[in-house]
């Protein structure tokens, strides 16, 4: 269950090979040959490898898959063989508490004494987090004299929770001032998620990661029946598929009890690392890493190392007679998983070898696009483009509906045509080995489509705009001098429209034509109303020179009557909204416009 990577050791063995693809998409055959090559090549030099399964996703491509060596003389390891995945178990259980969380079973800032009794040498103060992380201090006593000789000279016994626990010594550290990676803190864990459910770990993981995932071939060894086949397992060269399981995994328990095949290992993977298991903010928590004292980060149940220079998640397991190693790549999205069925083995090895293989000619992932996110409808040649990259022989390009612009190239001209229609731009890599990650810029189109409308002599633009312009239709549409609002009072016939500006963006709206109201001199009276104060805040006054009566409508500038007053010398505007207005005075047939300013 503990893990350590191990150096190749280079001697001839006996290997088959099989491919798979089991995800029903196309695996480039290039790459296909380039795995299987690198496979047969390294276990021919690696003599404690008995036999391998390994398993890669590769978004875009699915899933290929690679059998080497034997199960035993003369039966070769099969694609679906379900391998002992030792501490890659880890990873489930941190999963499935963090479900548990968001179910608001329980927290993981919960210290143990909120679920369990007290047990010797174990701190009650501990935290769930501190259990998955391994910084609570507990010591790991599985794997030293005298209780590893216990369980292998009992491995028919049922090993209880309690039991294992009464092994365990003094603390290593104080909870939460160092790291230490014990596999007695997933034994807590597993008993914390019982108290706090009433069921065992291995229902728990089962209804909420492996039926949902369709994980059809993993299963929790010795709480649940055996599922597909199980090859035989040697420790030191010895094959012990006679011995009992028993008493090993029910020791180890939830700390490395899993069964899995390694193509259900990069499905799980995957989905885990895409969002389709966790929400968000208990994805954040699992991938917290801290810094630890094996040379890496870790986080909940998972690893975070550097491997040929990219940044990567994973785990790795060892029990008596399995290694396994996940590495998964957050940029490339590419999950890698080597099950063996031996140890020691330097199975470690050669599953980075394979990651190797897609890092070194898989086209990377790209860069940010450069380019205007915003544009205008019927804008042409915007140029688009992405740093070079790395094994991409060309590019293939998608656009929004409507616009148009061909390139395999790391540079794109677009045009957006009158009908295109704001969508994604995204461009990847592309070789015979297959396609690169996908890089995303959105694009919205400003789609103007500028109209007006007439209140008797108000002519108003029916669109919110950073700034407009009039013009004279009837005059070569010549802008009309110091008319630049949202509306325009006229007083003379003609032709009319409005040019706006929006985001970088202009349009024009269609011509409307206006004719005065019947033979009244508008003008006249203009020259007998009076507004004041204006700009006001509170209260308007009216000075009308003839006594006859009248009605006042506030307009806004989208030609919306916000207000009407009869005759009235002072009118109460407190309650009006701050901004420009048209008041529309009528009196008989004459009619006449006023701008007014509300503060």
């Amino acid at each position: 269950m503990k893990k350590n990577l191990h150096k190749l050791f280079f001697s001839m063995l006996f290997y088959s090979f099989t491919l798979g693809n089991l995800n029903g998409q196309s695996f480039s055959p290039q790459l296909s040959a380039m795995l299987q090559d690198t496979l047969n090549t390294y276990m021919s030099f690696i003599s404690n490898i008995k036999g391998m399964s390994a398993s890669i996703y590769l978004p875009g491509q699915g899933v290929w898959q690679g059998t080497a060596g034997v199960s035993y003389a003369g039966n070769p390891i099969q694609q679906d063989m379900v391998f002992g995945i030792a501490s890659n178990t880890k990873l489930f259980v941190a999963a499935a508490m963090l479900k548990l969380q968001e179910e608001n079973i329980l927290s993981l800032n919960d210290s143990l004494h909120q679920w369990l009794p007290n047990f010797n040498n174990i701190n009650p103060n501990i935290t769930i987090r501190q259990l998955l992380n391994h910084t609570s201090g507990v010591q790991d006593p599985i794997f030293l004299a005298p209780w590893m000789d216990t369980i292998m000279l009992h491995p028919t016994r049922i090993f209880t929770p309690e039991e294992v626990l009464s092994w365990v010594g003094p603390p290593v550290f104080p909870a939460g001032t160092s790291w230490g990676y014990s596999n007695i803190n997933y034994i807590l864990a597993g008993m914390v998620a019982k108290s706090a459910t009433g069921q065992h770990i291995s229902q728990i993981i089962r209804t909420r990661i492996i039926e949902p995932l369709n994980l059809n071939h993993t299963f929790y060894d010795v709480e649940e029946e055996e599922i597909g086949i199980v090859p035989h397992r040697w420790f030191n060269s010895i094959d012990y598929n006679d011995t009992s399981r028993v008493g090993l995994n029910t020791a180890g328990g939830c700390a490395g009890a899993l069964f899995s095949s390694s193509n259900d290992i990069v499905s799980w993977f995957n989905a885990l690392m895409t969002g389709q298991v966790l929400n968000s903010n208990s994805f954040a928590q699992l991938t917290n890493f801290i810094p630890t004292t094996a040379g890496y980060n870790y986080g909940l149940g998972l690893e975070n190392q550097v491997f040929f220079g990219r940044n990567t998640y994973g785990h790795g397991g060892t029990t008596w007679g399995y290694k396994s190693r996940t590495v998964y790549d957050p940029c490339m999205g590419v999950a890698v998983c080597g099950l063996v069925n031996s140890w020691p083995a330097g199975s470690d090895g050669l599953t980075l070898i394979l990651y190797r293989v897609i890092i070194n000619h898989v086209p990377s992932c790209p860069s940010p696009i450069n380019g205007q996110s915003t544009v205008c409808k019927g804008q042409n040649s915007v140029v688009y483009n992405v740093s070079q990259i790395p094994n991409a022989t060309s590019y293939i390009w998608t656009l929004p509906n409507g616009a148009t612009g061909v390139s395999s190239t790391n540079t794109i001209t677009v045009d957006y045509g009158t009908n295109a229609v704001s969508g994604n731009i995204t461009v990847r890599g592309n070789s015979i080995y297959g396609v690169g990650q996908i890089a995303t810029i959105p694009i919205s189109i400003n789609n103007l489509n500028t109209s007006v409308s007439i209140f008797d002599n108000i002519i108003s633009a029916d669109d919110i705009a950073d700034s407009y312009q009039w013009l004279d239709c009837g005059n070569n549409y010549e802008n009309i001098l110091g008319e630049t609002n949202q509306a325009i009072v006229l007083n003379t016939g003609g032709n009319f429209a409005v040019e706006i500006n929006q985001d970088g963006c202009k349009d024009t709206s269609n011509c409307v034509f206006f004719t005065t109201v019947g033979t009244n001199n508008l003008s006249s009276f203009d020259n007998e109303i009076s507004i004041f104060p204006n700009p006001g805040s509170s209260e308007l006054n009216l000075n009308i020179l003839n006594g006859i009566d009248f009605t006042v409508e506030f307009i806004n500038l989208l030609g919306q009557t916000i207000l009407i007053k009869e005759k009235s010398n002072k009118i109460d505007i407190s309650n009006l909204t701050a901004g420009s207005y048209f008041l529309k005075f009528k009196q008989e047939k004459k009619i006449c416009v006023k701008r007014f300013t509300k503060e």
